[in-house]
């Protein structure tokens, strides 16, 4: 029969093994893509395989192929073979996925640079988009790093396209497109500079610029469910003397509400910072992280917590900062399901950033009476969000050639279009403008109707500001020109373009002679006369002729 002793030696074994079946049965992603590129072999990595570059040739469209390797081992980890070998884009290329499970997905590109025939790859100048994010912009890289972006893929394709810069050209170690949980990064979070919520995150592309699991070692991809690795704290503390590494993974807690293995593995929320602060119950500072940061973005930082120190409920109690910002206040780890050591995360995001540094605190409160000053924090991710163009990294490099031509001629021909349309409307107006003008001129002008060669001909005079006076002769087709005319009646003041429409009483004009043969005629055979009794011309030719004479 087993004694007490064994029963909890039975137990304590039997817990280890649950808890090592539930570290191994995590996320299974619907769609998951892993390329080794160009390698001529899969390449095993942990429990993932990266399948040959050929073997993805499907996935790929590009001008050329051209595949680089180095025997230079570049990690002392198991992912080291990925850096081992590179694809070299010298033009526009394009990666095609077909997506089975629609939703956010991991996008993971590794770069290592090196040397391999006439290419030097940390001279590399390239951009990498999506159709509707810039994910990188003139990029260039000078030792091994993985960028990790995740995006919210909602077509049947995802199309990832690498754009060399100038002259230059792209390269690619290895890739990954994977399905990510839908409750990983839900749609809102709080803000605090307004203090309110933000919505819309469901639509955010993320990169990820700094996962740190605090008071730990690194976390590899290994051994996190969604494959992210999480790097230790040291190189962002500041005053490491402030605060003490704790470890307590085998008391981790997940309930229903509170954070997943997929939100962090056990080793995240089973280590911890926490102010050094033992030997003094009066100790009243912040345990302070920096972080380098692109401005002009916001950022979702995402703070991972829980209460692996306590022995009590209700007896931790701090404060959360970013930057200056006090963003949570007398948080208590306990509250969130009335039990010690459960997991929990708080997300908030920022408003733009003007500086390239970014500070994270803790503290302790000073609102809750007898609380002893302690604060914790267990892991820290930091995800860029996309700006208002869809850029994580500046201007969406072009997709191609004839896409940059097509939106040439678009912006010319919206400019053509604009200017015709602006003439067009001057045209209009200066139409409707006469055309009023000339109304107002039918009423003040006098007719002289006179005969030549036995001819009936009807000739209109009109005077202007500049004393002058014009006639037309209609049915000979004649320009008779007219003195000055010296009986013209009073002028109203006033405009003078206005006022030389305004005329009142009869015109004596003294005509120059002029004959049907020899374009002269005596005075003496033409008579002034009554403008009653007009006929036989139109109003609409007299203005068309008086429009044509006088070129107004």
């Amino acid at each position: 029969m087993m004694g007490s002793g064994g029963s909890r030696r039975f137990i304590c074994v039997l817990l280890s093994i649950l808890s090592l079946v539930c570290l191994s049965t995590g996320f299974t992603p619907v769609d998951n893509y892993l390329i080794d590129c160009g390698s001529l072999t899969n390449t095993t990595v942990g429990n993932r395989v990266f399948v040959a570059d050929n073997s993805a040739s499907n996935f790929l469209s590009t001008p050329k192929n051209t595949f680089a390797n180095t025997s230079i081992s570049v990690t002392s980890g198991v992912d080291s073979p990925l850096y081992q070998t590179a694809r070299i884009f010298d033009a526009i290329s394009k990666y095609t996925f077909l997506i089975n499970q629609p939703g956010r997905h991991w996008i993971r590109l590794y770069f290592y640079p090196f040397v391999s025939g006439s290419y030097n790859m940390s001279s590399a100048s390239f951009g990498v988009s999506t159709p509707n994010y810039a994910l990188l912009s003139n990029f260039s890289v000078k030792a091994s790093v993985v960028k990790e972006f995740s995006v919210n893929v909602t077509s049947k394709n995802l199309v990832i396209t690498f754009t060399p810069s100038g002259n230059s050209f792209a390269f690619l170690n290895a890739l990954e497109v994977v399905s990510v949980p839908d409750e990983l990064i839900t749609d809102d979070a709080e803000t605090f500079n307004p203090v309110g919520r933000f919505k819309g995150l469901t639509w955010q592309a993320l990169e990820t610029v700094h996962r740190v699991n605090m008071g730990g070692p690194t976390v590899s991809f290994e051994s996190d469910t969604l494959g992210r690795t999480w790097v230790p704290e040291q190189s962002f503390l500041i005053q490491n003397n402030l605060a003490i590494n704790v470890s307590n993974i085998a008391a981790v807690k997940y309930v229903v509400g509170g954070a997943t293995q997929d939100s962090a593995p056990n080793a995240v929320y089973g280590t911890a910072s926490r102010m050094n602060s033992d030997s003094n119950p009066n100790s009243n500072f912040n345990v302070t992280w920096e972080f380098n940061v692109q401005p002009g973005f916001q950022y979702l930082v995402r703070f991972h917590f829980c209460d692996i120190v306590s022995r009590n409920l209700n007896e931790l109690y701090f404060d959360v900062y970013v930057d200056s910002w006090l963003v949570a206040e007398n948080v208590d780890p306990s509250s969130i399901a009335n039990a010690l050591a459960v997991a929990f995360y708080m997300d908030f995001v920022t408003a733009a950033t003007v500086s390239n540094k970014l500070r994270v605190s803790i503290g302790p409160t000073n609102t809750i009476t007898g609380a002893y000053p302690n604060a914790i924090l267990n892991g820290l991710e930091i995800m860029k969000m996309n700006n208002s163009l869809g850029s994580l990294s500046g201007p969406a490099p072009a997709v191609s050639n004839s896409t940059s031509k097509k939106n040439v001629g678009v912006i010319v021909g919206l400019s053509i279009g604009a200017i015709i349309l602006a003439v067009l409307a001057g045209i209009f107006f200066m139409f409707c403008r006469k055309r009023r003008r000339l109304a107002r001129q039918g009423h003040s002008k006098m007719w002289i109707p006179f005969s030549i060669s036995g001819g009936n001909s009807r000739t209109m005079g009109s005077k202007y500001s500049n004393g002058t006076a014009t006639s037309l002769d209609y049915n000979l087709g004649y320009r008779i020109p007219f003195a000055a005319v010296q009986d013209a009646t009073n002028i109203l003041p006033g405009d003078p373009e206005e006022n030389s429409t305004n005329m009142i009483g009869e015109l004596s004009p003294q005509i120059n002679n002029f004959s049907h043969s020899d374009n002269s005629v005596s005075a003496s055979q033409f008579e002034a006369s009554s403008v009653d009794g007009l006929s036989g011309v139109s109003m609409s030719r007299v203005f068309s002729q008086l429009v044509k004479s006088e070129g107004r």
